[in-house]
């Protein structure tokens, strides 16, 4: 689906009214959250395609800090 996604938006045919026309590349990240801590398991999913990683059991901490990663701020417009 991403592919197909990327593929409307350079050919410029994803747009819609009010849209921001600055999209490069859209992408639906996956965080991993396991029980396994091994190493290999991280490489793992990391090469499947997976964008983070979490080992259970978790602090609220570690959470919120592998998933803010993927968010991205937009600078406010107060003119």
């Amino acid at each position: 689906m991403e592919s197909k996604a990327n593929e409307q938006i350079s050919n410029g045919g994803a747009s819609r009214e009010g849209e921001d026309s600055m999209i490069v590349e859209w992408h639906l990240p996956i965080l991993a959250m396991t029980a396994d801590v091994i190493q290999a398991t991280y490489e793992e999913c990391l090469k499947c395609g997976m964008d983070g990683y979490v080992s259970k059991p978790f602090e609220e901490q570690q959470l919120f800090q592998a998933v803010a990663k993927f968010l991205v701020s937009k600078p406010s417009s107060d003119s």
